[in-house]
């Protein structure tokens, strides 16, 4: 059944529009005149099994073809009763745009399995341990334009999470000696720098981002644990020639501490870095990856992608690498407003898993 749904999420668009007599070049014309969009989205991997939900934007105040101010949101339900609400705000504002909000926040009900810590497979738990996460999380940063490619800001951090347990299992968690089975709160302030030169914020032909930002979680401003985060992300894009374009993105995150909730923990997979492993399997208090992608028109404003990306989560003491994780894939892209945001199609594989995982979904992976 699951995979009729699929089907129809993404054929339903087009046979729609078909049997009310409109033709495909009107339809792609018509995308690349709207300021919001409102779509289906759906992915399939192991773990999670199919996860759908429903993805919007709506996109205001254009300055210029980077400074677009939007409101965003998806919501994710999965086979497995897991239930995740986000909302984005991305604000500019003041005198051309010097000031701009990054923010998101999320409400979270996941059943789960901790299978363990570490990228070795052969170290995680024979039989993991099944769990509900419920969390509530805030992050916002606020930044000021210093030249026109240059942002320097503040950031904050909140994340309230607790656990839920069945009463079978508390002897055995208690036994793994691991951080983030009792509730907790994490409050972080910090710092960002951006440099910024892409042609576009949303599909950018040329330029590169550059983004270092740090967080510091100290019980003295109400957190739990004291932890140090850093974050470092590196895009760059190379047109090829007419819209053919490569783009790679190298991004690191890294947990510094005593005592880290193995919920914040840096870990790979997701729909957009390392597609195709499932976000939360292998963790760590270190992660590195990269990837990239090759972008190419079709037809009008249908395009399509090739990618790769390789990397691993690592421990800080010992960076000891098991079995490099690589995966692969190929996608569409459809342009749906005129901000150059883009319903996106993949299929992916990778070197630990069999089969396919694909992902239906808004925006590009980076």
């Amino acid at each position: 059944m699951w995979k009729q749904i699929a089907l129809t999420c993404f054929l339903l668009p087009l046979t729609t529009a078909a049997s009310a007599g409109i033709k495909l070049d009107s339809l792609l014309q018509l995308a690349t005149k709207l300021n919001f969009y409102a779509l289906p989205t759906l992915s399939y991997q192991p773990e999670t099994r199919y996860a759908a939900g429903f993805a919007g934007g709506y996109y205001f105040h254009f300055i210029d073809p980077v400074r677009i101010s939007s409101l965003t949101f998806n919501t994710i339900f999965t086979q497995r009763g897991q239930f995740a609400f986000n909302v984005n705000p991305h604000l500019y504002w003041g005198p051309q745009g010097t000031w701009f909000l990054y923010s998101n926040a999320s409400v979270e009900s996941y059943p789960n399995y901790f299978v363990g810590i570490g990228n070795n497979p052969r170290s995680l738990l024979t039989d993991p341990i099944p769990y509900t996460s419920r969390c509530i999380s805030v992050n916002a940063q606020l930044q000021r334009y210093l030249t026109k490619h240059l942002l320097l800001g503040l950031q904050f951090a909140f994340r309230r999470e607790r656990t839920v347990l069945a009463d079978s299992l508390k002897s055995r968690v208690y036994n793994i000696h691991i951080t983030g089975w009792n509730p907790y709160r994490l409050i972080g302030l910090g710092g960002v720098i951006t440099y910024d030169t892409r042609s576009s914020q949303y599909y950018p032909l040329h330029g590169m981002f550059s983004k270092a930002s740090m967080l510091y979680y100290d019980p003295l401003w109400g957190s739990t644990f004291r932890i140090v985060q850093f974050d470092y992300d590196y895009r760059q894009f190379i047109d090829l020639y007419k819209e053919h374009v490569f783009a790679w993105q190298f991004y690191t995150d890294w947990q510094l501490g005593d005592a880290i909730p193995f919920q914040q923990l840096a870990s790979i997979g997701g729909q957009d870095m390392m597609r195709g492993f499932t976000n939360g399997i292998f963790r760590d208090n270190v992660m590195a990856a990269a990837q990239a992608e090759y972008r190419f028109p079709i037809y009008e404003t249908l395009r399509g992608a090739v990618f790769g990306a390789t990397g691993d989560v690592l421990n800080s003491q010992t960076f000891a690498i098991y079995r490099l994780k690589v995966s692969y894939g190929a996608g569409l892209r459809f342009r749906v407003t005129k901000a150059n945001i883009n319903l996106r199609f993949d299929v992916t594989h990778n070197n630990y898993y069999k089969g396919v995982q694909y992902y239906l979904t808004a925006l590009d992976a980076f």
